[in-house]
């Protein structure tokens, strides 16, 4: 255990020469402590699936089902869950994502009123950016796009592989560097047409061949994940981990340790941030033990290395920020892009809510009830937690912006 950890424990930091790793490790220590501290008093969290803004919903969720082992989600069960958006759309789809044991997510789709910024930006311009962005990644022109840290993690045993190969599909492919006999490791990325998110496939690089090689390499590029660190072995589940782009990922590791209970998982890239490298910090969800797959994880990125075309995270994280400051009473088209979450309850979750003053909505839907919220400083992160339990605060109906 480091010193300054020593000097935490017993009380006294005259064991610790004031530094920054120093003082890295001392908010770690007191991170730790606030978990196991919130962790006790808090309900599981129970990942149901993603919601998404699209431009076309039903290409989006064609997308799905041409692509990945889904299913067409029926409307009638669409309209019993009843997600944040879904009577607001102007057009909605749904589909749910399976493996060998059975439904893994739902993943749904909805183009809603949009609101604009008073730089007459709005929804379908950032679409359009994440678009422009990928192509450029799809052209050879760079390897990665700040976009793409908006992406779903899932094994490849959920991707059609046939389908790509008909269709001769573009997608970027890469062997991580660090990729070795502990650490076996390919991966697939592609765009989520209509939207501004992407998925990235995990496979095996001893697993059996899922596409002709011939046709694999010809997709392949280098590995763009600037300064990465050893990752290390460990299993994986087939929906595995959402990943958020965000302005400052340390924040958003707190604010996921206060408000959710989630336990840190550390830093797969050089920490603290490192000019020329990528950042990030990882937590997990809390769960109850009782399922069979493991808890999801958040993945929370700072890239400053990529380029944007069109438009840029930067102005994205403007116009969230701006509309969640000016709008107290309303939510807007962009924070339909959500983690969706299932609890025993939300009153934890407001509760800690109120007391980081973090904005937030608790809707009726159908016979429950649905907690959405920005992460404060990265409002690009936006969670919808779901219940039948709700005793804090009287619920309003959905109201969207525009």
């Amino acid at each position: 255990m480091p010193a300054c950890w020593l000097a935490l424990v017993f009380g006294s930091l005259t064991l610790c020469a004031r530094g920054d790793a120093c003082e890295e490790d001392e908010v770690k220590v007191v991170l730790l402590q606030t978990q196991v501290r919130i962790a006790a008093s808090s309900p599981a969290l129970k990942p149901v699936g993603h919601s998404f803004y699209s431009t076309d919903p039903a290409r989006s969720a064609a997308w799905w089902l041409r692509y990945s082992t889904s299913q067409l989600l029926p409307a009638a069960f669409q309209s019993r869950l009843n997600l944040v958006g879904l009577a607001e759309s102007e057009e909605a789809s749904a589909v749910q994502l399976r493996d060998s044991d059975g439904p893994i997510k739902q993943l749904h789709f909805f183009k809603a009123p949009n609101s604009r910024s008073t730089e007459g930006l709005a929804m379908e311009d950032f679409v359009k950016a994440a678009e422009l962005s990928w192509d450029s990644v799809m052209q050879w022109q760079q390897l990665y796009s700040p976009w793409t840290d908006f992406h779903v993690g899932l094994k490849v045993d959920t991707m059609r592989a046939d389908h790509l190969q008909e269709d001769n599909y573009s997608f970027q492919y890469y062997v991580p560097k660090l990729a070795n006999e502990s650490w076996n490791c390919k991966v697939i990325r592609a765009y989520i047409p209509n939207t501004t998110w992407t998925v990235e496939w995990h496979a095996d690089l001893l697993s059996p061949r899922l596409l002709d090689q011939e046709f694999l390499e010809s997709r392949r590029t280098e590995d763009p994940d600037h300064c990465r660190g050893f990752e290390g072995p460990e299993m994986r589940e087939t929906w595995w981990k959402s990943t958020f782009a965000v302005a400052n990922a340390s924040a958003a590791r707190d604010f996921a340790i206060k408000v959710l209970a989630a336990v840190p998982r550390g830093e797969p890239y050089p920490w603290p941030p490192q000019p020329d490298c990528i950042a990030a910090q990882w937590v997990t969800l809390p769960d109850d033990g009782a399922g069979e797959r493991t808890p999801v994880q958040l993945h929370f990125v700072e890239d400053g290395i990529y380029s944007s075309i069109l438009h840029g995270l930067p102005e994205l994280l403007q116009y969230q920020r701006d509309f969640v400051r000016s709008h107290q009473d309303c939510i807007n088209s962009f924070m339909l892009n959500n983690l969706v979450l299932e609890t025993a309850s939300l009153d934890p979750f407001i509760r800690r809510l109120a007391e980081t003053l973090t904005p937030h909505f608790v809707f009726q839907v159908s016979d429950g009830f649905a907690l959405i919220f920005s992460f404060p400083g990265n409002e690009m992160v936006t969670l919808q937690i779901r219940s039948r339990h709700s005793s804090l605060v009287s619920p309003t109906p959905v109201k969207f912006c525009t």
